[in-house]
């Protein structure tokens, strides 16, 4: 993985490749889309070193979540013109899918966060709804998915802190399960 060349943009934009993080038999893995310019590009461990990350991890302490693996979809910041994130292309994204089923494969964990709608997508199906803890559990592969909104969501004032940490709770739960 830390050689991968397969996506020639990304290769160009990248700070380093970024394999996912945490206990090797996490009861719980957070999935995200992709490092971000400021964290995972900058660090080598996915969300941290950004607002993302900060917000994130606190999330995960305040709820006593213990054993947690922490990812991306795709391992390399995907990065505009400008130098700003950006969507990864489809491609991207097939091209990282076999690091992040070999994860999955690794860490076997007992339910699977998904952060945002691409992430959901990619790991739930192209016409899953993207529900974020609506309380439903999709049931894939022996693993249990759960949709969650991304930390950038919330950092944006689009979701409240307070209802994002019950919903860290409820994760809880559903882990302890």
């Amino acid at each position: 993985m830390l050689s991968c060349r397969r996506c020639a943009a990304l290769v160009r934009c990248r700070g380093q490749v970024v394999p996912g993080h945490g206990a090797a038999q996490a009861q719980v893995m957070f999935v995200g889309l992709a490092p971000g310019r400021f964290g995972g590009d900058r660090t080598g461990i996915p969300f941290s070193g950004d607002r993302s990350g900060k917000l994130l991890r606190e999330m995960i302490q305040r709820s006593g979540l213990r054993s947690v693996f922490i990812t991306n979809v795709i391992r390399c910041n995907p990065k505009d013109r400008r130098g700003r994130n950006r969507n990864p292309t489809r491609r991207e994204i097939a091209n990282c899918r076999r690091y992040l089923e070999a994860e999955i494969g690794l860490v076997k964990p007992r339910l699977i966060a998904c952060l945002g709608q691409v992430a959901w997508r990619e790991l739930a199906g192209k016409t899953a709804k993207f529900r974020p803890m609506s309380g439903a559990l999709l049931h894939k592969e022996n693993v249990r998915l759960v949709a969650m909104y991304h930390p950038a969501y919330i950092n944006r004032g689009n979701y409240s802190e307070c209802q994002y940490l019950e919903d860290f709770a409820h994760l809880r739960q559903l882990a302890d399960a």
